[in-house]
């Protein structure tokens, strides 16, 4: 659905961008001078840098968000970009409905990022987290899946509660810089719950055409994964890059509990980023995304993608920004996205460096339900969808990146007319 930005704070954004900084970085043995990094950037005095702030912000989805969020880096020895990064996430969200008030949202991760192990070869990432969201949208399968719900229906007929919680352990180790092994294994429990006359009860009831179930996975359910790959980082810099390449291949494999669920499925990605500067402060980002499942699939699984650090596709501020979460789901993705980026200004207060800059963007994709490229749930013709707009960054000393963008999208626009844009608040870079 649309997000709405209710209320932002300068200081919630800072908060945001604290967090979940899990994004794949450049080698980090000392060899500074194989990154491009500002004259300022320290990576040889033995510091702390700890933060603790809250986050106030919201949306037309989750209403009000209330929370906090503490981190803790610490820098020294030559180590890129820092020895170790841990962060502490929790966040609720308030939002009025018919007859009161509800708690739309709560989220608490925690995580920590460990560069240079293994004589500076190995760099481990655990991560552990727990959401639970009451209005999670579910529209149906397909490239061609309606936004208009059906008559009579009530305000929950594209919703369900997710449920979810578990841990992954991140690990990739130095082949031969630029290429490295990637490993990622992670464990959670899952519960979506549909409810009564929604879309997703509807659809789980319904038989595909080839007599077996039309969605697998509503119920709870245990998801074991394991996925291994390749990475190819050239890129200057991970918080803020200006040149170099960042391509993944990679291919993951998960089993879901109980066995009687059904619940076995595979995915197979391939990513590829190009950085080139422009001249001046400005630099053009472009990266294409391919992602494929196959198995039996979870319907959960369906509105995201990437094997290494999985997130929304093809909404989402990850992926075509401006379409709303979870609404188009199918086994095939492809995304492309086109970007202008720079940081212009640099200044100090409190002790601290901060540098601000803006982007502005072009993001287009499509799924597809299944491999014939010809099933009825995915229309006629190209299907492209897409999204467009612009947004700020905000660097807090040398490794907290946070941006804050609005797009606009006419699938946005068919969900919510009156506020057809999507607004984002989150840490790091998109691609």
């Amino acid at each position: 659905m649309a997000r709405r930005s209710l209320l932002l704070l300068g200081l919630a954004a800072c908060a945001c961008a604290a967090f979940a900084r899990t994004a794949l970085a450049d080698d980090p043995v000392a060899l500074a001078a194989e990154h491009k990094v500002v004259e300022e950037d320290d990576f040889t005095t033995r510091r702390y840098e700890p933060a603790l702030l809250p986050i106030i912000a919201g949306d037309s989805d989750i209403g009000v968000e209330f929370g906090a969020a503490a981190t803790l880096s610490l820098f020294g020895d030559g180590i890129v970009p820092y020895r170790w990064n841990m962060d502490l996430v929790a966040a609720v969200s308030l939002k009025g409905v018919p007859g009161g008030v509800e708690m739309a949202q709560q989220s608490y991760l925690w995580d920590i990022d460990v560069p240079a192990l293994a004589g500076g070869k190995l760099r481990v990432n655990p991560f552990a987290e727990f959401r639970r969201t009451v209005n999670q949208g579910y529209f149906g399968l397909g490239n061609a899946s309606s936004p208009t719900p059906l008559a009579g229906s009530n305000n929950r007929y594209f919703q369900y509660v997710h449920e979810e919680g578990g841990v992954r352990q991140y690990m990739r180790y130095e082949l031969s810089r630029p290429v490295y092994l990637v490993s990622v294994t992670s464990a959670r429990y899952v519960n979506p719950t549909p409810y009564p006359g929604s879309k997703l009860a509807g659809d789980a009831s319904e038989r595909a055409p080839g007599g077996g179930p039309l969605l697998v996975g509503v119920q709870p359910l245990a998801i074991g994964s394991q996925a291994a790959g390749f990475l190819y980082d050239s890129r200057d810099s991970e918080i803020f890059t200006s040149t170099g390449w960042l391509a993944q291949l990679g291919a993951s494999f998960s089993q879901g509990l109980p066995l009687g669920a059904g619940v076995t499925f595979g995915e197979a990605e391939l990513s590829v980023a190009r950085y080139v500067r422009l001249g001046g402060p400005f630099v053009l980002a472009a990266q294409g995304v391919a992602d494929f499942k196959f198995g039996q699939v979870p319907f959960f699984e369906l509105f995201t993608g990437g094997v290494f650090k999985p997130d929304y596709m093809i909404g989402g501020s990850a992926s075509v920004r401006g379409v709303p979460f979870g609404r188009y789901l199918g086994q095939i993705k492809g995304v492309a996205n086109l970007e202008v980026r720079a940081l212009h200004l640099r200044v100090h207060a409190f002790g601290q460096s901060f540098q601000f800059g803006n982007n502005v963007f072009f993001d287009t994709g499509r799924v597809w339900s299944d491999y014939t490229f010809r099933s009825p749930l995915d229309g006629n013709g190209v299907g492209l969808k897409w999204g467009s707009g612009a947004g700020m960054y905000f660097l807090w000393g040398q490794a907290a990146m946070f941006r804050v963008e609005i797009a606009y999208s006419p699938d946005a626009s068919s969900v919510d007319p009156g506020f057809p844009f999507g607004v984002y608040v989150n840490d790091g870079l998109s691609f």
